[in-house]
């Protein structure tokens, strides 16, 4: 019998029509194959949306080895800063194909243009390789605005998951590297901000949710385990666990989007505090809005909505936008 306090009615609603709690453990090897259990299950239980052909796309290797994937939106007239997105999967899962379809709805209803990049994994490729990547992609969308229809000279970041951390830590690589002038924002959704053994002493009594949460959420505590193992980055290093960057203040603006029911809740409420500004969506756990089930079209749409007030407010110009802070939490 599973746990159901703190959840919202329509993700438990969720759970009785899959069958139960969706759920990963063990080592990366025995995550992926559960990962593909998982998917086997949702195919026969749920339909999911086709994607949006309003959306074009354009597949290009940047260099040997690295791929992005180029979404361009419908009656696209240029003038808004490229949108460099880097998937979740705990840095050792995760491709161009994962988040396809949840990107259409960004690029269409955000009217931006995004590089989804298509990093090396871990653990045979462990950090930095997969940092590495996401910068040079960085790099590539700023030097190709002409060919993107982009602001010369302006992107900001996206991820989720262990994409959110990347897309962080992107953008404090380039203020670090002196190029902060080139960065408009983050976008971060249910990041993974700091390895759990680096949590600053002052923060720790508030550093809760991998216990809480350990059995509540696809990416339980022993599979957030695994895909730090497989990282190998140490935690300790702010690229690694931005939270502890110094210079976290200095990103011009951050939407983060944090899930209640999640192991990864604190770290975003305590990049919230670092930051000092944020909200939440109570009652659901990592990578809600994924599943199209009947019983989550409501939380969804939700999400949808503050996911493009989020880029609205990051893509705004300065005389536009107020703060440098928005949180939505579910």
């Amino acid at each position: 019998m599973f746990d159901n306090e703190g959840f919202a009615k329509p993700w438990l609603e969720f759970e009785e029509e899959v069958g139960g709690r969706l759920l990963l453990h063990g080592s990366i090897s025995e995550i992926l194959a559960g990962y593909e259990k998982v998917g086997v299950t949702l195919a026969s239980t749920l339909t999911f949306p086709t994607p949006d052909q309003s959306v074009t796309t354009k597949d290009v290797t940047i260099r040997p080895g690295l791929k992005v994937r180029i979404y361009t939106p419908q009656c696209y007239e240029g003038g808004k800063p490229v949108c460099v997105f880097y998937h979740g999967g705990g840095w050792a899962m995760g491709d161009l194909e994962g988040e396809d379809i949840q990107l259409r709805t960004v690029c269409r209803d955000a009217g931006i243009v995004i590089v989804s990049v298509d990093y090396r994994l871990a653990p045979q490729h462990p950090y930095p390789a997969p940092f590495d990547d996401c910068i040079f992609a960085y790099d590539w969308a700023i030097e190709n605005a002409a060919m993107l229809n982009t602001t010369p000279g302006a992107a900001l970041t996206f991820g989720t998951s262990a994409g959110g951390n990347l897309a962080l830590s992107v953008a404090l690589k380039v203020i670090d590297e002196g190029r902060g002038q080139t960065l408009r924002g983050v976008v971060s959704v249910v990041p993974v901000t700091v390895a759990p053994d680096s949590v600053p002493e002052k923060w720790r009594g508030s550093y809760t949710s991998y216990e809480e949460h350990a059995e509540h959420t696809i990416n339980t505590k022993s599979a957030m385990e695994s895909f730090f193992d497989a990282y190998g980055g140490q935690g300790d290093d702010p690229y690694v666990s931005p939270l502890l960057h110094k210079r976290l203040k200095d990103i011009p603006r951050v939407y983060l989007a944090v899930a209640g029911q999640d192991t990864l809740r604190d770290d975003g409420r305590l990049l919230r505090r670092a930051l000092d500004d944020a909200g939440q969506y109570l009652g659901y756990p990592h990578w809600f809005w994924a599943f199209p089930s009947k019983h989550l079209t409501e939380p969804i749409a939700e999400y949808d909505r503050n996911l493009k007030r989020g880029f609205d407010f990051v893509v705004a110009s300065e005389s536009e936008a107020r703060g440098t802070m928005r949180l939505s939490m579910i």
